[in-house]
């Protein structure tokens, strides 16, 4: 294929890689401008997973697709692979088409060009991303120098994986600092703030269907003494807790920890009492450092005990602090026995 001019060649390569498309649609397309540009029979982008140690083939033009798919992806150490050589040395290579490489197209393909897509990242490290691979019938253009369109390509397609993966990160990034304002630190359940949400929310579901709501408020029993031993055997036992309620729910309740020894449970249905009982029984299975812990719960009912989260809430702690002066594993139901 003849080779087209270099510089609109780069221009529109550079365009593929500022627009805001997906990676593989990128690399696609630079992979039909190194055919273009080099006067390639064809090219291949192969990524690097430093995690599994492998390169997988993730675009291509030219190749045989199905066959580049079934070879799936090349281990980093296999010495008879020209793209594991070229990752693991990131140095760029040209050996003659030997068969080692699938999926080539017909025409007489016997030379193979491959070049490291190195990323710098803001410290300066550089780090290699993947290679590209191209297929020459006859010999490959000179890649000796920096100045020429292939290694120009090769840097393009670095830096629109470096990009995608850096966007990648990003997100995950943005989902944990999500999970972490809105979760416990301690227990990984819900926070107050959370809990409150959620609360809102499930009252206007109950609203609008005219069911019932409960809300548990459960404290532990004698917490200020444990945590005398120690924040740590503090920290235990609320794990404990936490690991308990959230055994004892259902998928469409939300269990939380809403103060320092107090967590806080809401379960669509007015079965507040059984669910209180429940988690009760299960925690008082357990042991921290061989004493058993118990609970005392406080329980509303929505709408009896409150038509919003704020009178809800005050009821489920009324209905608390009475279950505190009867006892160790009480439970009590706000405006009920």
């Amino acid at each position: 294929m003849p080779a087209r001019d270099p510089q609109l060649t780069l221009l529109e390569a550079a365009r593929i890689v500022a627009r805001g498309s997906e990676l593989d649609a990128k690399l696609d397309a630079l992979c039909g401008h190194v055919l273009s540009a080099a006067g390639a029979a064809a090219a291949a982008v192969y990524l690097y997973d430093p995690v599994a140690e492998i390169l997988v083939p993730a675009a291509q033009a030219g190749f045989d697709q199905a066959a580049l798919t079934s070879q799936g992806p090349v281990a980093a150490g296999d010495q008879k692979q020209l793209v594991a050589r070229v990752a693991r040395q990131r140095r760029t290579e040209v050996a003659p088409s030997d068969g080692v490489l699938p999926a080539l197209p017909k025409g007489g393909v016997t030379t193979l060009a491959g070049l490291p897509l190195i990323s710098a990242d803001e410290t300066g490290d550089e780090d290699a991303e993947g290679v590209l691979v191209a297929a020459f019938a006859g010999a490959a253009p000179d890649l000796s120098g920096p100045e020429n369109t292939l290694s120009a390509l090769a840097d393009l397609c670095a830096v629109a994986v470096r990009q995608a993966r850096l966007q990648n990160a990003l997100r995950e990034r943005a989902d944990w600092i999500g999970r972490l304002a809105s979760t416990d630190a301690v227990t990984g359940l819900a926070n107050e703030t959370t809990f409150e949400r959620m609360l809102e929310l499930e009252i206007a579901r109950a609203a609008r269907q005219q069911t019932q709501l409960s809300v548990l408020l459960f404290d532990i029993d004698g917490f200020a003494k444990i945590n005398e031993a120690g924040a740590a055997a503090g920290d235990e036992v609320l794990r404990h807790v936490a690991a308990t309620l959230a055994g004892e729910v259902r998928l469409v309740d939300t269990a939380a920890r809403v103060g320092r020894d107090e967590f806080g449970l809401i379960a669509p249905g007015g079965g507040g009492e059984v669910a209180g009982k429940r988690v009760r029984d299960a925690v008082a299975r357990r042991e921290a450092d061989g004493q058993p812990i118990s609970l005392r719960v406080g329980v509303a009912i929505y709408p009896a005990a409150g038509a919003s989260g704020t009178d809800l809430l005050g009821s489920a702690n009324q209905a608390l602090d009475t279950a505190k002066q009867q006892g160790r594993g009480s439970i009590v139901v706000a405006g009920g026995s």
